[in-house]
């Protein structure tokens, strides 16, 4: 008999209708220019973009009711609201907070934004598991949605990848083998890249005095609208760490727990195609879901998206491993072992 244990019980996502392809005027400079660190970048045909007058909420919350219904819990059983909208329309609360009074979840519920970009999803279901299996939290709902099309420069390389979307899980315990439950992780972290990839806004010449300009020492002038940058260390940490250093946490993870690379089902932070191909070339997964070509690169929510997504609609999803591969601009990566039928 299967063990009563945490488990991630129903999934759910959602992405805006507004499609952007590669031949979008947005892109024009982009084509015009071919900037340093372009080369990096590929592997899209669609981006699912918000709408003018549509907020990132709109697409967080039928996500998070979906993953709800697909779990058979009501709102006012979850116990923790974990994950984070990025970017909300202030620095703090967060847009959780938003989600939470949308779906009404009780006022004991924790609305509890993680800012670890962009493996947000493998730190919230690990905190999941551990919180139930502490008997802290019965359910933990698992939120994260994206608006980044919005926050990246269209004349930095990066900005070709930029898609809208949204993803929910709820994590409860189950004695339903079927449902994936956490194994293990494990982390590499390399945070001498630290501020070679950021998002921040740039000070530019003239303008009103500024507060921020004040307490940072800077002279007073205008602030860009925050965008992400990469660095030329950036970009030479995108393929010293990115590309090579990062599956060795996967080929670790498998290797302490005895699990050969066939038997797994991969899901990945999907940047790039340079990455990802990589990653195939030297991890060999039984299964690799990917959607990078129709959903292009949804940051943090690319993952558990994508576990959704395949949960639906990808028919080769058949192993009983599950590990998912995630990445931060810091930098880290993070692998995480999941399993199910155990």
């Amino acid at each position: 008999m299967s063990a009563f244990v945490p488990r991630i019980l129903g999934t759910g996502h959602s992405v805006p209708g507004k499609i952007r392809l590669n031949d979008d005027p947005i892109f024009d400079w982009l084509k015009e220019h071919d900037p340093h660190g372009s080369e990096l970048f590929a592997g899209y045909e669609k981006r699912h973009v918000l709408s003018d007058g549509e907020k990132m909420i709109d697409i967080m919350l039928p996500a998070a009711q979906l993953a709800l219904d697909n779990a058979g819990i009501k709102a006012e059983q979850v116990d923790i609201l974990l994950g984070e909208g990025s970017i909300g329309d202030y620095r703090t609360p967060n847009t959780i907070s938003e989600l939470h009074q949308r779906l009404g979840l009780p006022s004991r519920s924790w609305p509890l934004p993680l800012q670890n970009h962009f493996s947000q999803f493998n730190a919230s279901l690990m905190f999941a598991d551990a919180l139930i299996r502490a008997g802290r939290a019965n359910y933990i709902l698992i939120a994260l949605a994206d608006n980044w099309t919005r926050y990246v420069d269209y004349k930095t390389p990066q900005s070709i990848s930029a898609a809208d979307g949204a993803a929910a899980c709820v994590v409860g315990p189950s004695d339903n083998a079927a449902k994936w439950t956490f194994v293990d992780q494990i982390t590499i972290a390399d945070t001498s890249y630290y501020g070679s990839m950021y998002m921040a806004g740039d000070l530019e010449k003239g303008g009103f005095s500024d507060a921020r300009a004040q307490f940072s020492g800077l002279e007073p002038g205008d602030y860009t609208h925050a965008y992400f940058h990469i660095t030329e260390k950036g970009i030479q940490g995108f393929t010293d760490f990115g590309v090579n250093k990062s599956p060795e946490a996967v080929a670790e993870l498998l290797k302490r727990n005895r699990v050969a690379a066939k038997d797994i089902c991969l899901l990945t932070h999907q940047a790039s195609t340079k990455l990802m191909e990589h990653w195939k070339e030297v991890i060999k997964p039984g299964t690799y879901i990917q959607t990078i070509k129709d959903y292009a690169n949804i940051v943090q929510c690319s993952v558990l998206l994508n576990l959704s997504w395949g949960t639906q609609n990808a028919p080769d999803f058949t192993q009983d491993w599950l590990v998912v591969l995630c990445l931060g601009p810091d930098m880290h990566a993070n692998a995480m072992l999941l399993r199910r039928n155990d």
